[in-house]
């Protein structure tokens, strides 16, 4: 699996490089209580909503980033949506 701005929150937030880069671009996700009732939406997403603050340089700079990231071992892979 290769994430990007199109993965799953539930994906993302699984995964420790993942969320690195959110914390880095959009630490107020990571506290947000709602953050649970995105777990199925992708980050392109939750970053159209106004109050998500993203613009879209910065999505395109986030999803750059999760591209980046190795990818993941099937094992890896399916033990992020047990």
């Amino acid at each position: 699996m290769r994430f990007s701005a199109d993965s799953e929150m539930r994906a993302l937030l699984a995964s420790p490089e993942a969320m690195e880069v959110l914390d880095r671009y959009f630490p107020k996700i990571l506290k947000n209580p709602a953050l649970q009732m995105t777990a199925r939406m992708t980050l392109r997403c939750v970053a159209s909503f106004a109050q998500s603050g993203l613009k879209p340089e910065t999505l395109t700079a986030i999803d750059e980033e999760l591209r980046a990231i190795p990818d993941l071992n099937p094992e890896e892979e399916n033990s992020i949506y047990v």
